[in-house]
């Protein structure tokens, strides 16, 4: 986020089509890069919260996700198309001893991920994507859900609660950018008998 002279708050988030960019530029047989970020991205994940992800944080189509920064920590239901490309990856890793979902080849034995490395590798993917340099940090992801959400019909309390927020405050920055549930709720509102109807004996 950044605060321009007037003192308000600009966020920075990709929108859908961005997000299809990004994905197209991480290769298909990167098992590991499509899961480590489309995880960051449909669980609006930290850099330090991807790292830190264990194997043994799933079960079936549940995976736990431990939160940093005070936020709740939970088990999540996970979106099919992750479910699918993490069962490849897994089986593409074979039965290794790292506890770690996220390894590399850097990394010292029983250790995860760097986040450093999370980091190179989002803007190495943004840059091919065609992705501004503003918007070439991993956290756009997190900000990019929370916003799609909000454009799926979400309530913020849902956003809130899929993001870890312990204080909504903190997440309803994203409703002043996202104004599309709004505009289904007024639809709704139109269509309700249950609102008076001021024109009456007009």
């Amino acid at each position: 986020m950044t605060r321009p002279k007037n003192g308000e708050l600009q966020l920075k988030y990709l929108e859908k089509e961005e997000v299809y960019r990004l994905f197209r530029a991480i290769p298909a047989d990167n098992l590991r890069d499509r899961l480590l970020f489309d995880l960051i991205y449909r669980h609006g994940l930290r850099r330090t919260e991807a790292a830190m992800m264990r194997k043994d944080w799933i079960h079936g189509s549940r995976i736990w996700i431990q939160r940093v920064k005070n936020s709740i920590s939970q088990e999540y239901n996970l979106h099919p198309t992750s479910e699918k490309i993490l069962k490849l990856y897994l089986t593409q890793r074979g039965d290794d001893a790292n506890p770690f979902l996220f390894v590399s080849r850097e990394s010292r034995v029983g250790h995860p991920i760097s986040e450093g490395l999370i980091y190179h590798l989002f803007r190495k993917y943004a840059e091919k994507a065609g992705i501004l340099p503003e918007k070439r940090f991993v956290h756009v992801l997190r900000h990019s859900i929370a916003v799609h959400l909000l454009n799926a019909g979400w309530d913020i309390s849902d956003v809130q609660d899929w993001l870890g927020h312990r204080d909504i405050r903190n997440t309803s920055i994203y409703g002043k950018i996202s104004n599309k549930r709004r505009e289904m709720q007024f639809q709704k509102l139109l269509k309700s008998k249950e609102i008076a109807n001021t024109l009456s004996g007009v």
